[in-house]
């Protein structure tokens, strides 16, 4: 239908229908009486479908779509009380983690990384760009062998170095972000397109979108925040991956967030841009300064948007153990969940 048929139609609303002849040839009713198609003519006018214009979907017509089985998660966290309240990750998403400053939001990421190495087939794209390519390997590697092997007093033997070489970094299913280089808002969006389209990456990691803000030459922050989360969304729409961001907090009036202050989706930098284009806003919290070492090292984990559920709140308790780099889960009775 050209485009001054369309602006007529839409004059009349629901009194418009359009009427498609089933020959070509067939221009108005006048064809229609010269080759004696009467009836032709009549059954065709009587089907004729009611106009609706473009973006505009009748309920009645959405049977076959509202009966189909709802898709599962891609894959699941790897802690329960998180995915009671997201089911789980799933491709198409915006996942914005955020916290204090160094309260494990990198450690976090690792977890997730690592849990959908081990349940799934499909590649991994990591942008880390508070870190250097080594840190991010060996952290992932440590993950696997269940020992920080970062730190300098671990003591591991090479055949445990050489598993959890072959086991993260040897499957060829992670592509690392060196970003020895530009850290502009193209730059990034242009790896994380090559990274899902080029290298079939599933689920990409960007942490943490304050370091790009923070690398323009504008000096507007929220402008800046809001181009590079409009740029991410829209990735994430144009090539169907799980994208994980990071972003950090603004600082509380009271307590900072360094000392267990509770998350929200306020204190996200920013316009408020974070907020509503991520698909889930995760939030962590620590008291890093707790005179209690198990306290000092616990992490709530608090959902603080969820649009596939709708369920928000504290989901979750993990325990950073020293002897292993892990971050476990603590059993419901101890979490008083």
């Amino acid at each position: 239908m050209n485009q001054v048929r369309k602006q007529v139609a839409e004059l009349f609303g629901s009194k418009a229908f359009i009427f498609k002849p089933k020959q070509s040839t067939l221009k108005d009713a006048c064809d229609y009486l010269a080759k004696g198609l009467n009836k032709e003519f009549v059954d065709t006018w009587w089907d004729a479908e009611k106009y609706v214009p473009d973006g505009i979907v009748s309920g009645s017509t959405l049977w076959d779509l509202v009966n189909q089985v709802e898709e599962k998660a891609e894959v699941m966290y790897p802690y329960h009380g998180l995915n009671d309240l997201t089911y789980g990750i799933r491709l198409g998403e915006l996942v914005t983690v955020t916290a204090g400053s160094g309260l494990g939001k990198s450690q976090f990421l690792r977890e997730i990384v690592w849990q959908i190495l081990s349940k799934t087939e499909d590649n991994i794209g990591l942008m880390f760009l508070e870190e250097s390519v080594k840190k991010t390997a060996k952290s992932l590697m440590a993950l696997a062998a269940n020992k920080p092997l970062h730190l300098p007093d671990c003591e591991v033997t090479d055949e445990e170095l050489r598993d959890a070489f072959d086991n993260t970094l040897g499957t060829d299913r992670l592509f690392l972000f060196d970003h020895f280089g530009s850290t502009s808002v193209d730059n990034i969006i242009n790896r994380v397109r090559f990274l899902a389209r080029g290298l079939a990456c599933k689920y990409v990691f960007v942490d943490h979108v304050s370091i790009i803000v923070s690398a323009q030459e504008s000096g507007d922050e929220r402008k800046a925040i809001d181009e590079i989360m409009t740029k991410l969304r829209m990735m994430v729409q144009e090539t169907g991956i799980a994208l994980f961001v990071v972003s950090h907090l603004k600082r509380p009036e009271s307590k900072g967030h360094e000392e267990g202050a509770v998350t929200s989706l306020a204190q996200l930098r920013g316009s408020g841009s974070i907020a509503q284009l991520s698909d889930m806003v995760i939030g962590l919290e620590r008291n890093g300064q707790h005179t209690d070492s198990t306290e000092r090292n616990t992490t709530y984990v608090r959902v603080l948007k969820n649009r596939f559920s709708g369920l928000t709140g504290l989901a979750c308790r993990l325990l950073y153990r020293r002897d292993s780099g892990r971050m476990n889960e603590l059993p419901p009775e101890e979490s008083n969940l």
